[in-house]
């Protein structure tokens, strides 16, 4: 399993969320982003959580955007050339 995906999302400053936290409430907008859902230092800090289909399975994985994109056009050309297979649009 490589440990980046492509989810369309809701941006968030904290895993709170926009219902608790008003920095998250301003930047609550969806839009495309690359996830690293193994990062470094995983179990040591709080983070946001997904949901994601391993082997038929649920799992939960912690993760950090890494990046954004302007349309679906610009992150299925990005997931070509990474070989990325996990996007969900």
């Amino acid at each position: 399993m490589s440990s980046y995906i492509i989810r369309r999302m809701r941006l968030a400053h904290c895993k709170r969320g926009p219902e608790v936290c008003p920095e998250c409430r301003a930047m609550n907008v969806e839009r495309i982003c690359l996830l690293d859902i193994d990062p470094l230092d995983a179990g040591l800090m709080q983070r946001r959580v997904i949901e994601i289909v391993v082997d038929g399975r649920p799992t939960w994985h912690e993760f950090d955007i890494v990046r954004t994109f302007d349309s679906e056009e610009d992150a299925l050309r990005y997931a070509e050339r990474e070989g990325i297979r996990d996007v969900v649009l």
